[in-house]
């Protein structure tokens, strides 16, 4: 059983992806009958997807933040840990989206986390003073340009309260908080000790 475990863990990305095929399968079969903001979050899915590829492939995006903001070597770690999380993560917030094509508000959670997948790979290369792009940065800039204009055109072919917008926000907020409290316990860490290693790091690189 234990074996099987760690089967998962290492290879989380490949079940979160194989769930994502699942979905498409689905969503190709019946596209016609797809509302349109599921065929929207559809989109952004799998960008999604292609994302976590890139940014697993070289220079281990999650691995560079566990490194230089935790002081954790990431070798040591158990293959997988990194990413479990954040896959559950991905899983269930797309997952609602399109189950729930009404409550538009889970669509500007997904829509939302394409944003600030753009914002956190620039401002990457700015903290750790990489000297190419952030390991991801190609598809997280597509993404968040993606999610801009799956946003105009929601704007322009819906009508929706804009209580809408707030409820996206608090719900992104609240189920990213609650993803970076299971990656700091599956890694040894806590949220304070991010908080202290992050005002170290930023002192150190901006306090010159």
């Amino acid at each position: 059983m234990k074996k099987f475990g760690l089967f998962l863990l290492k290879n989380n990305i490949h079940l979160m992806t194989l769930i994502f095929v699942g979905w498409a399968v689905w969503a190709a079969c019946d596209w016609q009958e797809l509302a349109l903001v599921q065929k929207l979050v559809m989109g952004m899915y799998a960008w999604l997807i292609v994302h976590e590829y890139e940014e697993g492939y070289k220079g281990r995006f999650l691995d560079l933040m566990a490194g230089r903001l935790l002081g954790l070597d990431w070798r040591a770690l158990t293959p997988g840990v990194t990413h479990i999380a954040q896959a559950v993560y991905i899983t269930v917030l797309f997952s609602l989206a399109l189950i729930f094509p009404d409550q538009l508000w889970l669509t500007f959670g997904a829509l939302i986390l394409g944003l600030f997948e753009g914002f956190v790979h620039n401002m990457g290369i700015f903290m750790f003073r990489l000297r190419g792009v952030s390991p991801g940065w190609w598809t997280a800039v597509l993404m968040c340009a993606y999610a801009i204009w799956a946003i105009v055109v929601i704007n322009r072919h819906i009508d929706y309260d804009g209580i809408q917008w707030l409820w996206g926000v608090l719900y992104f907020i609240g189920g990213f908080i609650c993803l970076e409290v299971a990656v700091q316990k599956l890694l040894g860490s806590s949220i304070e000790r991010v908080r202290s290693s992050a005002q170290r790091f930023l002192k150190e690189r901006f306090g010159k």
